[in-house]
């Protein structure tokens, strides 16, 4: 992974602290089934989808801006 490459995806993350708690929740029970619990008791596909989720916003902001 190049320098750009981490700096856009910790800008990324940064500027998901700015979400609303009712946003991040309502997030949560469309993707998953049980919502918060399900984040608890599967924390390693959890962080595996915001991974993803974070790679999307990278290949989406690389289109938006080239």
């Amino acid at each position: 992974m190049n320098r750009n490459n981490i700096k856009s995806k910790f800008h990324i993350v940064w500027s998901m602290r700015k979400w609303p708690i009712k946003y991040i929740h309502w997030r949560l029970i469309t993707a998953y089934p049980e919502g918060l619990m399900y984040v608890f008791k599967h924390p390693f596909v959890f962080v595996k989808d915001v991974y993803k989720y974070i790679i999307w916003c990278q290949e989406f902001d690389k289109e938006v801006n080239a």
